[in-house]
């Protein structure tokens, strides 16, 4: 029966295939996670993509999204979207797009569920329970539960200890500039090597805006960084794809990162209240934070928890 089905896999053709899986987002997950169609489009954009259909008749019955990415020592795959409409699950056909999508990552050294940038979710949907089921049966394990926040901007306020804070510790915030981005970028490689690529990105794009930084007053050295997104970043950025569930006019901050030698100082959390005040002025409703961990180092700002997922990864 599977061996069946796994002749019916075909190669993804936007062209061909991307309102049919569309329809099939829609009839599976569209009332847990609506999605734009430019903002799909632009999650299966890459890197390396890699992406299945099973069709009945004329109808896509089934979708496998993945990618590869650099890893060490050699690639990483990503299962990003697994779907199967609802009339043909038990059917084998969730197994067969599995099975075919890891076989064709190749030589990667592991295969996560969920994937980097850009990404439909870091991991499994907390809100998607059969999805969990289906992976276990699968033979995969979860790791840990990681967080999306969120957080009403229109009346935020900074906390006044945090601006007393930074002028006893001679702190100065500021936006990434043609100027400076040298510096940043010298940061990033030296301090966070894996966001390196998110910030280079602005840099190419000219959102510089989007970038912010912190300096010690002193030393006139670079501290601390952190990405921002609005809905006037450049269109070809992911940073935000819940458009749908979170209103145009969301916004979204990650890649928070302070100098080891530096952290103590209160640093990071105030590079997030002030990317707070930055949003809240161009006109940032609701702020987004995906993929954390540390859930109360936000909560001292107020930002909630919105989505759950459970990750995992193995040896390919």
């Amino acid at each position: 029966m599977q061996d069946n089905i796994k002749e019916q896999i075909q190669r993804y053709d936007a062209q061909r295939d991307e309102a049919d899986v569309l329809d099939l987002w829609k009839k599976t997950i569209g009332q847990e996670w609506p999605i734009y169609p430019a903002r799909f489009r632009l999650v299966l954009a890459g890197p390396e993509p890699q992406h299945f259909v099973v069709r009945e008749d004329t109808q896509v019955v089934g979708f496998a999204a993945t990618f590869k990415s650099p890893g060490e020592p050699q690639k990483a795959g990503h299962m990003a979207a697994l779907l199967v409409a609802p009339h043909k699950r038990g059917q084998g056909i969730g197994t067969a797009l599995h099975d075919t999508a890891l076989k064709q990552l190749g030589d990667v050294s592991s295969v996560q569920l969920g994937s980097l940038s850009p990404r439909f979710w870091c991991g499994i949907p907390g809100n998607l329970p059969s999805a969990i089921s289906f992976f276990r049966a699968q033979g995969w394990s979860f790791s840990e539960t990681v967080y999306d926040l969120v957080q009403d901007l229109r009346d935020y306020t900074t906390p006044a200890y945090i601006h007393q804070r930074m002028e006893r510790e001679q702190i100065s915030f500021e936006l990434a500039s043609s100027q400076n981005i040298a510096d940043v970028l010298a940061f990033e490689a030296r301090e966070f090597p894996n966001w390196l690529m998110y910030y280079e990105r602005n840099a190419r794009i000219g959102d510089y805006q989007d970038l912010l930084v912190a300096r010690d007053n002193a030393s006139g050295q670079v501290v601390g960084t952190l990405v921002m997104y609005s809905a006037q970043s450049h269109p070809s950025r992911p940073d935000l794809i819940w458009q749908t569930l979170l209103g145009d006019d969301a916004g979204a901050m990650g890649a928070v990162g302070v100098a080891a030698s530096e952290r103590g100082r209160g640093i990071g959390i105030a590079l997030v209240a002030r990317a707070s005040e930055l949003l809240k002025e161009r006109g940032v409703r609701n702020c987004y934070i995906d993929w954390v961990v540390l859930t109360d180092f936000y909560a001292k700002l107020g930002y909630t928890t919105w989505r759950d997922y459970l990750t995992g990864r193995r040896l390919h």
